[in-house]
C-alpha cells in the first residue's frame, strides 16, 4: 500500500495554545483502499487544490474533518466509487438543494462536514449502499427517537454532524451492518471506557465526532472485526508522524476527529 503525506506549510501557533486539543485517528486492516493520501489546510481554497490533484491522480476522499482552525481529508485509492460530488456551500438553503439536485442525479450522500460558516457534502456513485438520505434534528435530545425511527425503517446511521444549531444525521440502507449502537460522551477522559466497553459487545468503531461540545462515537457489527485500532495527538506534527507508522503496518485511515 501505497501512502502519503501533502501538507503545504501553514502558520504554526504557540504549542501552549494546542494543549487541550487533539487529534484522533481511526484505522483499519480491512478496507479496500490500496493508496492513501492526507491533506491539512488552514485554508478550504488551499484544501480543494490538493483535492482537485487528488482526483487527476485517481484518489477520492473517504473523509473531511474540520477542527481548531484547520481542514483536513484523507483521499484514497481503491473505493470503488465510479464518481465524486463535492459540495460547499456557506448558505444552508443552497446546500440542501445542491445536495437534493445530487441525490436525484443518482448519487449517494455519504458524510456532511461543516466549518468555518462552510457546510460540506461528500456524495458518490458506485457504493454499495442504497437509498441515502438525511434528517435536520434541531435539538439534541430529539437524536435518538430519530435514529430508532430510521432503524425501524431498515436505515442504518452512517454519519452524524452537530454544528450551527443543527444535528445532520445520514442515513442509508444495504449498509452491511448487522447492528449499530452510539454513545454521546461528555468529557474526553470517558472516550477510552466507552471504546473498549463497545468493543467486548462485538462491536467496532465506526466514526468519531465531536461537536456542540460532545463526542458522538457510531459503534457497528459487521463481518469486519480485526485489525481496528485508535490513536490521540496532540498536534499535528506528532499526529501527521503517527498516520505514517500506521500506513506502514499496513493500516489504513478511516476516520478523522478532532476533539478537547
Amino acid at each position: 500500500m501505497k501512502s502519503k503525506l501533502l501538507l503545504i506549510p501553514f502558520l504554526l501557533l504557540p504549542s501552549a495554545l494546542f494543549a487541550e486539543h487533539f487529534w484522533m485517528g481511526l484505522f483499519s486492516a480491512e478496507t479496500p483502499y490500496t493508496e492513501q493520501t492526507f491533506l491539512a489546510q488552514r485554508h478550504l481554497v488551499n484544501l480543494n487544490k490538493g483535492i482537485n490533484q487528488g482526483w487527476k491522480e485517481g484518489f477520492m476522499i473517504t473523509d473531511i474533518e474540520y477542527g481548531y482552525d484547520l481542514w483536513t481529508a484523507v483521499l484514497s485509492k481503491g473505493t470503488g466509487y465510479t464518481e465524486q460530488a463535492y459540495v460547499k456551500k456557506r448558505d444552508w438553503k443552497k446546500f440542501t438543494a445542491s445536495v437534493g439536485k445530487h441525490l436525484e442525479e443518482g448519487f449517494t450522500l455519504v458524510n456532511v462536514e461543516y466549518g468555518k460558516g462552510v457546510w460540506i457534502a461528500l456524495l458518490v456513485k458506485g457504493t454499495s449502499l442504497k437509498e441515502g438520505r438525511y434528517d435536520v434534528i434541531r435539538y439534541k435530545e430529539d437524536v435518538p427517537a430519530k435514529i430508532k425511527e430510521r432503524w425501524a425503517e431498515g436505515y442504518y446511521l452512517i454519519d452524524m454532524e452537530a454544528a450551527d444549531g443543527k444535528w445532520v444525521a445520514v442515513f442509508a440502507k444495504n449498509t452491511g451492518f448487522e447492528d449499530q449502537a452510539y454513545d454521546s460522551i461528555d468529557k474526553r477522559e470517558a472516550l477510552d471506557t466507552i471504546i473498549k466497553k463497545r468493543w467486548k459487545e462485538g462491536y467496532r468503531l465506526y466514526s468519531t465526532e465531536y461537536g456542540d461540545g460532545q463526542y458522538f462515537c457510531l459503534f457497528v457489527k459487521d463481518k469486519q472485526h480485526k485489525g481496528e485500532i485508535y490513536l490521540r495527538r496532540e498536534n499535528l506534527g506528532n499526529f501527521k508522524k503517527a498516520i505514517v507508522e500506521q500506513w506502514k503496518k499496513g493500516l489504513n485511515l478511516i476516520d478523522v476527529t478532532d476533539g478537547r
